[in-house]
């Protein structure tokens, strides 16, 4: 049986390091929240996504090391913008992780369908959509 998504994604923050991780935890990143505590990262619930990435990036500044935030998608990345563009101008490490509608759903009204990776382009070093879990190594 293959690994997850998500398992993959905390084993890697893990082992490069991290240990928070700041967000809200609804549909679409439910389980990877789950995930995120099953490695043995310190999950903080906040009240919105812009708090999140601001404790987040303060993290970052405080410790050398990312901070973590994690939001549902649409609106709650578009609520870490203004987080992402401080941590940005500071050169202060953050990783910001967005849940998405399904890839078969764009286009046609997913569920808080935006434009996510696109409109965080400006405001970090790289921003991706990853590809599906069957393409990696680890999920075999």
């Amino acid at each position: 049986m293959g690994i997850d998504g998500n398992t993959i994604l905390a084993q890697s923050l893990k082992k490069q390091g991290v240990e928070y991780v700041f967000g809200i935890v609804g549909i679409p990143v439910i389980e990877t929240a789950l995930a995120f505590q099953l490695a043995g990262l310190k999950y903080v619930g906040m009240r919105n996504e812009q708090a999140a990435c601001y404790a987040a990036q303060a993290v970052g500044y405080l410790t050398g090391k990312p901070g973590v935030c994690l939001a549902v998608s649409g609106p709650g990345l578009l609520h870490c913008i203004g987080g992402m563009a401080n941590a940005q101008v500071n050169c202060w490490p953050l990783i910001v992780i967005a849940g998405s509608c399904p890839q078969d759903h764009e286009g046609i009204g997913g569920f808080q369908e935006w434009p996510q990776v696109e409109s965080s382009r400006l405001y970090c070093k790289y921003a991706v959509r990853p590809p599906l879990t069957a393409t990696h190594p680890s999920a075999c």
